[in-house]
């Protein structure tokens, strides 16, 4: 395998750092290794399309480039161009496309990189995603060559379809029971010719999301920015979600405003991997609005304020559903 490096130029923290956790997914996944460098070190350049002092000076370099634009920016007229906010798939498509254009020979191996040149917290580096949750997260965001196929994915406990088309998955139900109560290991999902089985059962694909998602990483999914604030769509579905007092709570804190991990958890006072899986779960099913942080200032709860709590969240949730009168 060939090691290869990869710098930054011009690009925000935010961006940099949900690049790097996405280069710790894609190891193995690719002929080759990036690693991380600053650009005079690196073999490729991910720059920004912004003209700034610092971005004029590397577009001069003779290093192949990849220009990182936003979607309400014109594309770059460039080689090589990858549209803002980007998936894995995306990346490792336009990596393998610059290596293609490096040379054959062998790279040195790659630099121990400093604490100084890290833009990624050590708890998303370290937080690995399945090969099933990482599939999953890839056809849920419609990239899959042929949305009228099947997918399979295979486990010890049996196989599992799905059918992009219609939106649901189909198993036994036992492993669908499985599913619910605990963690199951699952294969990535792949094209089949396979007919689902008649005994098999379905499932929206809403459900399935949410259960895999709880038991899918202990930390927040690496393709998210730990840094912004968190919004839900709509309610989930509570023929899905556990009716806790602290999922309950969280829905209605989320729906109200946009808030930051650092903010839930100091309202909710729940625990940092339940308040991960919660917002992991409620972006693989489509109910999360991803906005910048904005410092908002939250009041300082007294303890007589803190029994009161749950009954003002079950207050505002009969309001909502007609049943104050």
């Amino acid at each position: 395998m060939k090691n290869q490096r990869l710098g930054f130029v011009g690009l925000g923290d935010d961006t940099a750092s949900a690049c790097l956790s996405m280069l710790k997914i894609m190891d193995g996944r690719s002929e080759v290794c990036w690693s991380h460098s600053d650009p005079d070190s690196a073999d490729v350049l991910m720059i920004s399309c912004d003209q700034t002092d610092e971005t004029q000076r590397w577009a001069r370099s003779d290093k192949p480039r990849i220009v990182v634009y936003h979607n309400n920016q014109q594309k770059p007229a460039s080689p090589f161009v990858l549209q803002h906010p980007f998936r894995v798939m995306q990346l490792l498509s336009v990596l393998d496309e610059v290596a293609g254009t490096l040379p054959s020979g062998e790279q040195s191996a790659p630099q121990p990189r400093s604490p100084a040149q890290g833009g990624v917290s050590s708890s998303s580096v370290s937080n690995s995603v399945s090969p099933f949750w990482l599939s999953l997260h890839e056809v849920v965001n419609g990239n899959v060559s042929n949305p009228a196929g099947l997918l399979v994915s295979s486990s010890p406990q049996g196989l599992l379809y799905f059918k992009p088309a219609s939106q649901r998955f189909y198993a036994s139900k036992a492993l669908f029971r499985q599913l619910a109560a605990a963690s199951v290991e699952l294969g990535p999902l792949t094209p089949t010719t396979e007919a689902v089985s008649d005994d098999m059962v379905a499932c929206p694909l809403f459900s399935l999301c949410w259960m895999v998602s709880r038991y899918s990483a202990t930390h927040l999914a690496p393709w998210m920015n730990p840094e912004g604030a968190f919004h839900l769509k709509r309610w989930p579905s509570f023929g899905t979600l556990e009716k806790s007092r602290t999922h309950l709570s969280l829905c209605a804190l989320m729906t109200k405003r946009p808030l930051t991990r650092e903010q839930l958890q100091q309202v909710s006072h729940c625990s940092e991997e339940e308040l991960d899986r919660f917002i992991n779960a409620c972006e693989m099913s489509d109910l999360m609005v991803f906005e910048e942080a904005v410092q908002v200032s939250l009041p300082e709860a007294s303890a007589e304020e803190g029994k009161g709590r749950f009954g003002g969240l079950i207050k505002g949730l009969r309001s909502r559903l007609g049943l104050s009168a």
